[in-house]
């Protein structure tokens, strides 16, 4: 079943450990599905107003050029680790080998917080599949209907059951069949978001002068912050949380052919591509901005509709008199959600399989269990579950929403860094590379950039 000639297999034979998963993933593969995790139009999407409540469009446009910046570097020394490390649940294998006599705290340590940032993540990225399809009832129903149809924090519920059903369901298939949807997801991502921009800029019948959206600041007054530096650093976590998830590369090694010596592409690759996706969305965004208020006010009627709906809506509205057109562009969003969804489970998964293996959580010998496709399929609802329960509070508003967020970004910030620090601090000379080195960093960005 296992070639012992992959050389990624090899190197779990000498890391002591059975390969029981498959590898039929190219590394093309695990970057399509990365890029689906990150997939900054979701994030964006549900995290908009959180940026322009909390400093305004100097936070959003420059926050998201830092936290691109830092994030391509984290991946390139995470790429390193995992060429080295090529280990499903990669993080807190590393910091066991990394951390010295710590090791075991450390790695215990990492693999927990990096778990419930998986489950956090997953959770949000569920919600704001809700939160788009909750708006898309209310601007098909508001001409119909003044205050429109939104769906109640029950509805929603049941909504966000079942949206989480149809993903662990779609990850409990074999491989296969998730590298299909992976395609599809990976090209809905790319072209629908440019779709979604060409007739934002096309349709907007006012657009933000460029000075505005690049050095307009926000003041968090009316929502009780006084701090300007408060304010900056609450929305730089939406900034941040966008690109969070590439760590779903390492959770994937073990079913990727060759894992150790393709290490160096899929993490950065996903990362500058979302980078640069999410930065044309985020500027097409800002600019056909039509009413800020009606987003910013916090005493609004149209307070818990997603802000992208609302823009959307004013384009439509300010263009042919109605809103309803919206929807349609709506529907783009709706979709890379869904496939951010399927994919988050899949990454989750796979971490709290690699974690159980090494008997880190309760009820490990249920979550290492691997089926005749060599799907973890016990660890791909055990994580479903755990999601549900974290959305039950989610859905009493977007505060629940917004602080879901803000931990999953803090906790995947912390599992990505810790790692890399015990490197430099426990490991720096001991440490030897695998096949991708930061060592002839030079060389390899001439080779593959």
């Amino acid at each position: 079943m296992f070639s012992e000639k992959d050389t990624g297999t090899r190197r779990l034979l000498e890391l002591g450990i059975r390969q029981k998963l498959r590898r039929p993933l190219h590394w093309t593969h695990s970057f399509m599905i990365a890029l689906s995790i990150l997939s900054p139009t979701t994030c964006i999407t549900g995290l908009f107003s959180q940026g322009l409540i909390y400093g305004g469009p100097v936070v959003l446009v420059w926050g998201w050029v830092c936290a691109g910046s830092l994030h391509t570097l984290a991946a390139f020394s995470m790429s390193e680790l995992s060429s080295a490390f090529p280990v499903s649940g990669g993080l807190y294998y590393w910091s066991f080998m990394l951390g010295g006599n710590h090791g075991p705290f450390a790695s215990w340590m990492v693999g927990w917080i990096n778990l419930l940032g998986q489950v956090a993540i997953v959770a949000g990225s569920t919600f704001v599949f809700v939160e788009i399809l909750a708006a898309c009832l209310f601007l098909v129903t508001r001409d119909l209907n003044d205050n429109g149809y939104y769906p109640s924090s029950g509805m929603q519920l049941y909504i966000y059951a079942g949206v989480l059903a149809v993903c662990a369901t779609i990850n409990s298939a074999p491989l296969k069949v998730l590298v299909r949807v992976a395609k599809i997801g990976a090209v809905w991502q790319v072209l629908g978001t440019f779709t979604m921009v060409a007739f934002m800029l096309a349709l907007t019948p006012k657009q933000q002068k460029w000075v505005w959206v690049l050095t307009d600041f926000r003041s968090a007054g009316s929502y009780g912050i006084t701090s300007n530096v408060y304010t900056v650093l609450v929305g730089l976590s939406g900034a941040s949380w966008p690109l969070m998830g590439y760590d779903s590369v390492a959770h994937m090694m073990e079913e990727t052919r060759s894992a150790d010596t393709t290490a160096g592409k899929p993490m950065p690759y996903t990362l500058v591509a979302s980078f640069l996706i999410g930065l044309v969305y985020l500027l097409a965004l800002t600019l056909c901005i039509q009413d800020v208020q009606s987003i910013v006010d916090p005493s609004g009627s149209l307070v818990n509709v997603n802000s992208v709906a609302l823009i959307l809506w004013d384009i439509f509205d300010a263009r042919y008199g109605s809103g309803v057109g919206a929807v349609l562009l709506l529907l783009l969003p709706l979709g890379c959600s869904f496939f951010c969804a399927i994919h988050t489970v899949t990454s989750a998964s796979r971490m709290l399989y690699g974690f159980s293996r090494d008997q880190a959580v309760p009820f490990w010998r249920i979550w290492q269990t691997v089926d005749d496709h060599g799907v973890p399929v016990h660890a791909v609802w055990g994580m479903t579950f755990a999601v549900f329960l974290l959305g039950l509070p989610m859905l009493g508003g977007a505060t629940a929403f917004d602080t879901a967020s803000s931990i999953a970004t803090a906790g995947l910030c912390l599992a990505y860094a810790l790692p890399i620090g015990f490197r430099i601090v426990f490991a720096h000379h001991s440490f030897e590379p695998g096949p991708f080195s930061l060592g002839s960093f030079k060389g390899t960005l001439d080779e593959y950039f």
